[in-house]
């Protein structure tokens, strides 16, 4: 190493040299300590070469040297070294706390260092007290993580005065299932994104399509209470999430049995995630203290707690130790199949029953009864499961088994198949023609005015009028029934068969049958066009056999209380009638009565033998046929109006309602009619366009993000063809992630 030449502060250059002086300030750094030096750098230009390199320090220790050739160098050796003086005088201090190990170092960087760099220097200051891999280091104040191997603190913004940690990525994670069992996760990745932890879950628990889920906080009741002011709606978003309950010894937990196949305890995930699963009591339940929406301003609140899919755990203020919910965030089922989809089908069957019993959705007293007659079935089915069928015949091989299996998955043997292939192709020119009765209830005096005979036709979507009964000329009126709504209304003791039709933004009337089996077929065919379905749709038959099956509970139900005296009363303690109806309902009967209607209502299901899981789908195929099914609600102002709106994003369409009750259909906007949409962050605005039209919301219940994401989701599901296909994540994440 060359001698290095040092001066004292009296040497002066020459004047013509002054001007080009340039005096850098050099850190450098004691091996055992960390002093401050500074060291003063004066270059002659006419020469090329170092003239000197004055270092001062006040520890006697040896510090680190810094070697400079007198002799005339190149000027590639001159960069490098200027290079060198550059980075040592960028460098800081970074202090790294670790939890884990209770201490906090400090490291020398730089804003060029890169995260593999300062991970390894911060690991080989810690030694090997224990296995470092899973760890990562996670910046508090910028809420990020610092994964990326080759990007440099400049990419993360990071300098001296932010507070960074060195934790583990896989922490403790308590997630409750549809069904209310508790899922506790020992190793949840809280530093890949939400999307990615929701797929590894549903690997774990054997539920396929996970785009169709994620996970949501949980609601407080003073989440709620306060849901019509906009400062406590936005209170929500940053709320912690519920700590779990205790769980209490061994010996005082009951044998349970989760709901995806697995025993209490049981390690269910084979890819490391340890999991356990319990079914909670209904005094735990109440503990953890979760709160369902009874008002539509509630439920849009409660729409405000779903996590960021784009986003990891950490990133969203959840904590170790933290619940979670486990819900079906979009209602568009991918192909549920009974043999493949056992866990996926009882997830979605639970999650139906609490949208029954809450009110998300509001059927028909006969369609109460009947989604409880449902319920209470599956519950005999599971305590006393059908016979299983006989074994396998002998000269069969386990081809011809799995060729008998194949058959069944493609449902070669499903009777309503064979209905189908045994009848005729949908006819296309089908109308209905009918003489009935109408009324328009905004009439002074409805009650008492009598409905006059009209003739009504039928035709694809639309439903014409005429005034007099002949029918002849033009229609007097005429309506589209896509989108309307569709009521009916059965009173068979009385020979009641009404049906009420509201349209969009219009006002509700009144159509009039006069046999069950005329508005059968007129209420199945409009309820087809409230969906969008012609008349000659294939599934028109199905309909009315729904509509019949509804219309025969209340007949049958006459009869059956003709025999209730020859059986004994089913009291309120064996059937417990809030677990199967709504408040609504059940505050029209007292609890007897209602035990004896869900009794009756379950008496007059197919007498087949039904599985479990085949009385679930059933149950899920009915609620899925509800007109209401599947609407997300958020609170909106749109720009060119003065007051807040509600907004119902569902699988199909976008709608627009009034706030107020009754809350009044104003506008639907199809998936199909999107053209595009997108989003300005800074004011947090939602714009879309619809068939040239534009329209611009912000929304006031929840982050413009998540109403952003529903949008997002619903077009990546409707592009879904296949069900076998692999999970396009990719274009899943651009479709919901957005850019912020």
């Amino acid at each position: 190493m060359m001698n290095t030449t040092l001066l004292n502060s009296s040497y002066q250059l020459p004047y013509r040299f002054q001007k080009l002086t340039r005096p850098l300030s050099v850190q450098l750094r004691s091996p055992q300590h960390e002093p401050s030096e500074e060291a003063l750098l004066d270059r002659e230009d006419d020469d090329h070469r170092v003239t000197n390199l004055t270092i001062k320090n006040s520890y006697s220790q040896p510090i680190d040297e810094i070697e400079v050739s007198n002799q005339q160098g190149s000027k590639h050796d001159q960069l490098q070294i200027w290079k060198q003086s550059e980075k040592i005088m960028h460098q800081w201090a970074l202090k790294v706390n670790v939890p884990d190990a209770s201490v906090t170092k400090t490291l020398t960087v730089s804003g060029e260092s890169t995260v593999s760099e300062v991970t390894l220097k911060l690991v080989e200051l810690l030694g090997s007290l224990k296995n470092w891999s899973k760890y990562a280091l996670w910046c508090t104040d910028k809420k990020t993580w610092l994964i990326a191997p080759r990007a440099t603190l400049n990419t993360y913004g990071l300098d001296a005065g932010n507070k960074v940690i060195f934790t583990t990525t896989s922490k403790k994670l308590s997630i409750q299932l549809p069904d209310r069992s508790q899922l506790d996760l020992e190793k949840a990745d809280f530093s890949n994104t939400l999307f990615s932890v929701v797929c590894t879950i549903c690997r774990d628990l054997r539920v396929r399509h996970p785009e169709e889920l994620s996970l949501l906080r949980c609601a407080k009741e003073e989440d709620l209470k306060d849901a019509r002011n906009v400062t406590a709606r936005r209170t929500f978003r940053v709320r912690k999430a519920n700590k779990p309950k205790p769980k209490k010894d061994a010996g005082a937990s009951q044998d349970k049995m989760d709901t995806f196949g697995a025993s209490n305890g049981e390690t269910l995930s084979p890819h490391g995630s340890v999991a356990n699963v319990c079914q909670l009591t209904p005094d735990e339940i109440d503990h953890i203290d979760i709160k369902e929406g009874k008002t539509m301003d509630e439920r849009a609140m409660m729409n405000a707690g779903w996590l960021d899919s784009s986003k990891s755990l950490m990133e969203q203020d959840v904590q170790e130790g933290d619940m979670l919910l486990l819900r079906f965030k979009y209602f568009a089922f991918l192909d549920l199949n009974k043999q493949r989809d056992e866990a996926r089908i009882n997830a979605l069957f639970h999650q139906a029953i609490r949208s029954v019993l809450s009110e998300d959705v509001v059927p028909t007293e006969s369609e109460c009864l009947e989604f409880a007659a449902l319920q209470f079935a599956v519950e005999q089915a599971v305590r006393n499961p059908p016979k299983l069928a006989p074994a396998m015949a002998p000269g069969k091989d386990d081809l011809d088994s799995a060729l008998a299996d194949l058959e069944v998955s493609l449902g070669a043997n499903d009777p309503d198949l064979e209905k189908l292939n045994n009848t005729v192709l949908p006819n296309y020119n089908r109308e209905l023609q009918a003489n009935l009765k109408f009324k328009k209830p905004n009439k002074i005096f409805f009650f008492l005015a009598k409905p006059k005979m009209h003739k009504f036709t039928f035709r694809d979507t639309t439903m014409s009028f005429f005034k007099d009964a002949a029918g002849s000329g033009p229609p007097d009126f005429v309506q589209d029934l896509k989108d309307c709504s569709i009521v009916p209304e059965v009173d068979v003791r009385k020979g009641k068969y009404i049906l009420h039709i509201k349209p969009p933004g219009g006002k509700e009337y009144l159509v009039l049958f006069g046999d069950k089996e005329e508005f059968c077929q007129w209420t199945a065919a409009c309820r087809l066009a409230s969906k969008g379905k012609p008349i000659s749709d294939s599934t028109y038959d199905s309909e009315i056999d729904i509509v019949k099956t509804m219309a025969n509970m209340q007949e049958h139900s006459q009869t059956l209380k003709l025999n209730r005296n020859k059986r004994a009363v089913v009291t309120s303690d064996e059937i417990k009638t809030e677990d199967f109806v709504s408040a609504r309902v059940g505050r029209k009967h007292r609890p007897e009565q209602l035990a004896n209607l869900i009794l009756d209502a379950h008496n007059m299901l197919p007498r087949r033998d039904h599985t479990a899981t085949e009385l679930r789908l059933n149950y899920i195929l009915k609620w899925e046929r509800l007109m209401d099914f599947g609407i997300s609600y958020f609170i909106v102002k749109f720009d060119k109006s003065k007051k807040e709106e509600l907004l119902g994003i569902s699988r199909t369409h976008m709608s627009k309602f009034d706030l107020a009750p009754p809350h009044e259909l104003l506008k639907t906007w199809h998936w199909t009619s999107l053209q595009s949409w997108n989003v300005n962050w800074e004011i947090r605005k939602l714009t879309f366009n619809v068939d040239g039209d534009s329209h611009a919301f912000e929304c006031n219940s929840s982050e413009i993000k998540i109403v952003h994401e529903y949008i997002g989701g619903y077009i990546f599901l409707t592009l879904r063809k296949e069900s076998d296909t692999e999970l396009d994540k990719e274009m899943f994440y651009k479709l919901t992630g957005g850019w912020q």
